[in-house]
């Protein structure tokens, strides 16, 4: 499991209402993070008109960005990233059958 650095929660104002990462990084992405749920937003709109933005999950080199939008609040969840592919666990061996039972031979 990845190793969650921090969290944040802001108002629909821009405002810190919760956060557990320092707080010139807080501040940071709290000027950052609206102007972007902004462009997402319209473009899921455009896509899906009926539809509206409520998270979005952004991966760089090093951290993943979890964003919940809700109408009142934005809660990011900061986790570190690996940054390269995790190779997932092999497949289960697939069963053989006899050939006498793949085909029906109807020559006979």
């Amino acid at each position: 499991m990845q190793d969650i650095i921090g969290l944040l929660l802001i108002d629909q104002d821009g405002n810190i209402l919760r956060n557990t990462i320092p707080v010139e990084h807080a501040e940071k992405y709290t000027t950052e993070i609206p102007a972007l749920i902004i462009m997402v937003r319209s473009a899921v709109r455009e896509i899906e008109c009926k539809e509206d933005l409520t998270m979005m999950r952004i991966r760089s080199r090093k951290h993943e960005m979890m964003i919940v939008v809700d109408e009142k609040f934005t809660l990011m969840v900061l986790q570190e990233y690996p940054g390269f592919w995790i190779e997932p666990p092999p497949l289960p061996p697939t069963p053989q059958r006899d050939s006498d039972d793949d085909y029906d031979n109807d020559d006979e």
